[in-house]
């Protein structure tokens, strides 16, 4: 019984090492990324909301 706890004690503990050594800093640079991607989407967006209604307005027609 020993050999097996001992087996899954240091499964945890690569579980654990892998978690700090690996996703971690993958994941601090993926929070970077993902507020680039959404800053520059943000901006688009109102990009497209400020010159909405010149043009567009004249073709809608209405549901």
């Amino acid at each position: 019984m020993g050999l097996i706890t001992d087996i899954l004690f240091g499964f945890a503990n690569l579980c654990k090492w892998l978690f700090e050594n690996t996703l971690v800093p993958i994941g601090y640079y993926f929070d970077w990324i993902l507020f680039i991607v959404a800053i520059a989407m943000l901006g688009w967006w109102l990009t497209k909301l400020m010159y909405f209604g010149n043009d567009n307005e004249k073709d809608y027609e209405g549901w």
